[in-house]
Formats: structure tokens, sequence, C-alpha cells
């Protein structure tokens, strides 16, 4: 909350404590380091047969982590601490502890002020071009028909989550009107965001939240509800955008713009991002078939502290860019293995438990989310992800994960109640 990225409320000299070691750091290690002190009170979710792909793929990337520094000879302290957003994936195990200690619910009460006031200044800097927001990157893009809008990169904290959230409210018990002004606040920063990836996100997370609640119920009139819920929550947006929104008719025809550019991709397999994405994977193949072919060149100094060359940079953008090959690149055959194995794993398990678990409660709309996120990067993504994992291990995806093995055992503590109970 007070780095960058969010608020950023202390000013970026005050939160490193030494060269690339920030508060966060300090905090990220501690969080990992406690929950393993404390294992035995989720002894069972961390022994969770559904965690089990996860803690090889975890285990994997420490492999990966000792080889490297042998390989490129650098300092396994310093470098230690330049990964932290690698491992961030560990962050699997405090979420466990707090899932066990019911915690969770206190934890989104608490990140909701902030992603209020976040989210504001969000769409603040993308009106102006100023970042209001501490640590976030702004460019101007020229769209087609000369047409410049500025692009703000991070910043929203959780928006989408609490926008999705809300809408399977809505979509499984009932809407309230005033959450509408909540929903249009946190679904404005990603349209002027412009990124037509979390657009087809969103769009195909509320299909299937609206698919599985009515494959639920088995009632016409369900799909009339959420046919209204839809006109309802798209009526919110468009008036607020229109009405609030400083020169909105300009930013529609932005919008519009981006959308032929999306088109372009797909259709021609070329235009700003298409041939971009094909310059880059054939520069990570280049990277994999030249090294390790099973293990990758792992935790390369070139991504790890800076790109020192032109062609390195271009290596390096295509890690920060791309899905599947970049894990090829980084992590081998091996570890391309397991994710794609992982995947599939998690496809398979949180669809099973979405149909077991009571709906409308918070574990279920995160399974959804999960799941949408899976089958996005999966069949239909714009980066062509294929998996969910990244250069970054599971990144962002971790408590996902907390909340498959938290869930999974629930599920089997009440299966194993009701037979008990037959019996």
């Amino acid at each position: 909350f007070i780095e960058n990225g969010t608020l950023g409320l202390i000013p970026e000299k005050y939160y490193f404590v030494y060269r690339n070691v920030r508060i966060s750091d300090i905090i990220l290690y501690a969080l990992i380091v406690y929950s393993l002190i404390y294992y035995k009170e989720y002894k069972t979710l961390f022994k969770s047969k559904s965690l089990l792909i996860a803690k090889l793929f975890l285990l994997y990337l420490i492999l990966e982590f000792f080889i490297s520094f042998i390989r490129y000879g650098f300092n396994p302290i310093e470098y230690f601490f330049r990964l932290k957003g690698l491992w961030q994936s560990f962050l699997i195990f405090p979420f466990l502890l707090l899932f066990k200690r019911n915690g969770f619910t206190f934890l989104i009460k608490l990140i909701f002020p902030v992603a209020v006031i976040s989210n504001i200044l969000y769409i603040l800097s993308a009106l102006t071009g100023i970042p209001f927001l501490g640590g976030v990157s702004i460019i101007k893009q020229q769209l087609p028909g000369n047409l410049e809008v500025y692009r703000v990169y991070g910043g929203t904290f959780f928006g989408e989550m609490f926008y999705l959230g809300f809408v399977y409210y809505w979509i499984t018990k009932k809407i309230k009107i005033w959450q509408i002004f909540l929903v249009v606040l946190f679904i404005i920063p990603h349209i002027l965001a412009f990124g037509r990836g979390a657009w087809i996100g969103f769009v195909f997370t509320i299909f299937l939240m609206i698919v599985l609640h009515s494959l639920r119920k088995r009632q016409f009139r369900v799909l009339f509800r959420q046919a209204i819920v839809l006109i309802i929550m798209s009526g919110a947006v468009i008036f607020s955008f229109i009405q609030f929104i400083p020169e909105s008719d300009y930013y529609i025809d932005a919008l519009k713009a981006r959308l032929i550019q999306g088109q372009d991709d797909v259709k021609y397999n070329e235009g700003t991002y298409g041939s971009r994405i094909i310059v880059q994977n054939n520069a990570l193949f280049k990277v994999w078939s030249e090294n390790d072919l099973f293990l990758g060149i792992g935790m390369h100094p070139m991504w790890v502290v800076k790109p020192e060359s032109r062609e390195e940079q271009i290596y390096y953008s295509a890690f920060c860019d791309v899905g599947w090959p970049a894990v090829l690149a980084a992590y081998g055959l091996i570890g391309l293995l397991l994710a794609v194995f992982l995947q599939f794993y998690y496809i398979f398990t949180v669809f099973k438990l979405i149909r077991k678990i009571p709906e409308g409660n918070l574990s279920a709309f995160f399974l959804i989310a999960f799941l949408s996120q899976l089958l996005v990067a999966t069949l239909i993504s714009f980066s062509i992800s294929f998996v969910s994992t990244i250069l970054w291990g599971f990144f962002l995806i971790y408590y996902y994960i907390a909340i498959v093995a938290y869930s999974y055992e629930k599920n089997k503590e009440k299966e194993l109640e009701t037979l008990n109970s037959k019996n």
C-alpha cells in the first residue's frame, strides 16, 4: 500500500532499505517465513492433493535458482533479493495460513478502500497524463484515425476483482442499487486502459458466470434475469462514461479504433501486437534452442538485472510480453511440461469444485475467476499465453492456487461428514 504501484505514499528514496532491497521485499520474505514457522496450523491444506503439482513447480524454481547462480557466477544473496517477483509465488503458504485463520474477508476489507482511491487516481492519470499514482508508467499511444490517448500501466490494485465480484453477486444473489456506483468506478479504469486482452477476460468471465449459474438453476427465467443484470450494468457504465468523462466522444472513437487494431491482430496475424509477437516468439525459440533444452537459461542476468545489448533487449521484452515461449526459454522443456500439466490439472479440478461447493460465496467467485483466467490463457488470449504460469512463476495466481487447496479440503470434509451421517 505504501510503495509504488498503488498509492505511492512514501517517496521512492525512502522505501529502499539497501540497493535493490525494498520495504515490501522484507515484508514479503517475513510473511513467507512466518507462514512456514506456523506450518502445523494449516498442515492439512499444505498436504492437500490439489497442491502437489504447485509444490513441485515451486521446488523446480528453487532448483533453477541454484543452477543459475552457479552457471552465471553471481552473488546468490543479492540475486535472491532481486527475484522478488518470482518468490511471490511462495505467498501461497501465507494465504493458506490466512484461510485457516478465517482472515481472508478481513484482507478484502483492508484492500477495498485502497482499491477505491487508487482507481479514482488511475482515472485522473489516464485522462490527464499526469501520474497521480506512484510507480505507474504513462505513455502516449497513436491509434488509427490519428487519435492519441494516454495509456497507464499499473495502479488499479485489484479493482477488476471487485468489479467482477459485484457482478457475480448480482448474478447469483440480487442487485443492490448502491453497488452500481462501485461497479462503474472499478470498470472505467479498465476501459481507459485500452487493454484488449483485459476486455476479453471480463466478457468471458461474466459469460462463464452466467452459464454456470444457469446450468445449476436449469430455469429459463434465470437467463431472463441475467439479461436484465447485464442491461442495467451496461446502461450504468455507458451513462456514467458519457456524462462524467471529459471529451467522452473522443474516447469512444478511440475505443473503436483500438478494437480495429485488435481485428488486424486476429485476422491477419499482424498489426501492432501480432507482428511483435512473431518477432518475440522467434527470439525466445532461438534463445531456447541454443541453450539447455531441458532446463532453459534459468534466472539469466539479462532479466534479473538488465539487458546489456540490443539483442538482449529484444529477448528481455519478449520474456515480459508472451506466455509459454517465455516459460520454455527460461525453464526449458521440464518447466514447460510442469506448467502445462498444472494448467490442465487446475482447469479440471476447479471445474469439479465449482459444481460441488455452494454458489454465491467467496470461494465460488474466486474459483470461477481462476477458471476463466485458465481458459482464456489456454484458448483465446491475444498474448498467446497458453499457460497461466509465466516467467515470474505463479505471480498473481498464487492466491487462486491457495483458494483451490482450501476449497478442495473443505469439500472433502463435507463429503466425509455426509458419508458418516448416512452410515
